[in-house]
């Protein structure tokens, strides 16, 4: 099959659809790098994901292609556009809107009668107080369409708001240390966003979850819930990690017909949706967003570590509308990932991949810190500095259990005034 993938640099897609003989067309953002795993595909390019006059304009000249395919947040209103314009089956832009645009998305949702929190829409700061009015104190700001928590933050009162604002938390855009935003609207700033931004009623949190649903024409395949460490907001920037479950566990049971529930409201589809909850003091659980992709961070390689099964080979099967084989078997009571993280500075001293991997219950280090190299950025909830995957003793105990592997990956840092090293 040919097919059209939209792609920011992460070759994973592509690379598997050529290994399995499909003949691929890329079409990537000008600034956009070819990666190694691009080596052999047609390459084109546009300015900016959300053009589609530009990707109207372009379609006339593209090859007849068999699907259009992505697992790129930024680029799935544009695959969805182009399918329309081809009439190929997959997500069209109704839907790609629906997950991609948290205002829609929040309404859709709650028009098919699910749990989600109150919001707003609002275009500047200064309107943030009469949202705040109907939703109450404090309130959670995030934009309309993002990732990883970038640009999101509490507002506790008017002062707190008025602070925000003369430390320019409204204008700030994030920098784009991957190189791979350039191209969409991801980490711009709240006041540039074009269409506005979400105040959102703040909800009194003890846990947070996510689902992965593998899916093909709407039928789940694969269902993969987890939790985080604790709610996003209050792990930004710092040691966190994430737990996949088993379909058993008793946390998981309203995680999983939520995911479902939510994936069928904003439209079923063929490929992965990524969906998490949020869990209130109260017991209530409340979807708090989804998305027509595979989930970030570690959470895919969690998954097709749990069950087995090669993540590349299975996103390109479904990007050709093939049902590949998925055993809904874990092969472990819970997977856990560790995130690598450090406070900013120099690395001093780190212990290495051989020696972390004796810790017990480690199955994997990845860790990307280096003596010698300054701690690498972090953008949102996503870190650079790697992970460790490991398998947990007894999950009641998981914070300690980390905690002691932490203590065995003995990561030292200097200050960057240059003072006493730091741990």
């Amino acid at each position: 099959m040919h097919v059209l993938v939209l792609s920011t640099g992460n070759p994973l897609l592509e690379s598997a659809l050529m290994a399995a003989g499909h003949t691929v067309t890329l079409i990537q953002p000008a600034g956009t790098k070819p990666a190694p795993g691009h080596l052999g595909a047609t390459r084109l390019t546009i300015e900016h994901w959300d053009d589609l006059d530009a990707l109207s304009a372009m379609e006339p000249t593209l090859p007849k292609a068999d699907a259009v395919a992505t697992i790129d947040e930024q680029a799935i209103v544009a695959a969805a556009h182009l399918r329309e314009l081809r009439n190929l089956p997959g997500l069209d832009v109704r839907a790609a809107r629906a997950y991609t645009d948290k205002a829609t998305m929040k309404a859709t949702l709650a028009a098919a009668g699910l749990p989600v929190a109150g919001h707003r829409v609002v275009r500047r700061a200064d309107e943030v107080p009469g949202a705040a009015r109907e939703l109450g104190w404090p309130v959670l700001v995030k934009p309309r369409g993002g990732l990883a928590a970038v640009n999101t933050f509490v507002v506790r009162d008017e002062d707190h708001l008025r602070e925000l604002v003369a430390d320019g938390a409204f204008d700030a855009r994030v920098p784009d240390v991957t190189g791979r935003f350039t191209a969409g609207h991801a980490l711009d700033s709240l006041h540039q966003a074009q269409d506005g931004f979400l105040v959102e009623q703040f909800l009194d949190l003890v846990g947070e979850y996510f689902c992965d649903l593998y899916l093909h024409r709407g039928t789940v395949l694969l269902a993969v819930p987890g939790r985080y460490d604790a709610p996003l907001l209050q792990t930004v920037g710092d040691a966190s990690y994430d737990t996949v479950l088993s379909p058993q566990h008793p946390e998981a049971g309203a995680v999983l017909e939520l995911a479902g529930l939510a994936a069928a409201a904003l439209g079923e589809q063929t490929g992965v949706v990524h969906a998490e909850f949020l869990r209130e003091r109260s017991g209530r659980l409340l979807i708090g967003e989804a998305a027509a992709r595979p989930g970030g961070g570690s959470i895919t390689e969690l998954a097709s570590t749990m069950y087995g099964f090669d993540l590349a080979a299975t996103l390109a099967q479904l990007a050709v509308d093939e049902i590949p084989t998925l055993n809904p078997a874990p092969l472990y009571p819970a997977l856990t990932a560790v995130m690598v993280t450090a406070p900013p500075g120099t690395v001093t001293h780190l212990a290495d991949k051989a020696t972390t991997e004796q810790h017990p219950g480690v199955l994997d280090a990845d860790i990307r810190l280096t003596v010698g190299q300054p701690v690498p950025p972090s953008v949102g909830t996503l870190t650079l500095a790697g992970r460790v995957l490991y398998v947990p003793t007894d999950l009641r105990e998981l914070d300690r259990e980390v905690a002691d592997l932490r203590t065995a990956l003995d990561i030292r840092v200097s200050s960057p005034d240059g003072l006493q090293p730091t741990a």
